[in-house]
């Protein structure tokens, strides 16, 4: 009897590690997607500034900082969103 409490209580141990390992592996992948984020609005401002006179290159730019706005509020508004169904494991 004793066995089977030492089990249950090591298995509930396994799965809280487990959750912690996912939890922290979801803020790893926000981090890259605000990262990417971050870096791909900087090219677009660069590509504004540095190139005025090149249409091609400024429209280039508006789309690099578009992307990297995108990149930034999809990292921030899925976390959350992730980490609760982590939880609800």
């Amino acid at each position: 009897m004793k066995n089977g409490i030492n089990l249950r209580k090591k298995l509930i141990s396994h799965k809280k590690l487990a959750q912690e390992r996912t939890i922290l592996a979801n803020e790893r992948n926000t981090l890259a997607y605000v990262r990417t984020g971050f870096a791909s609005f900087a090219l677009g401002i660069a590509l504004i500034k540095l190139f005025e006179e090149n249409i091609k290159y400024v429209y280039a730019g508006y789309g690099a900082l578009s992307i990297g706005v995108i990149l930034i509020l999809v990292g921030v508004i899925y976390y959350p969103l992730r980490k609760k169904k982590i939880l609800s494991y």
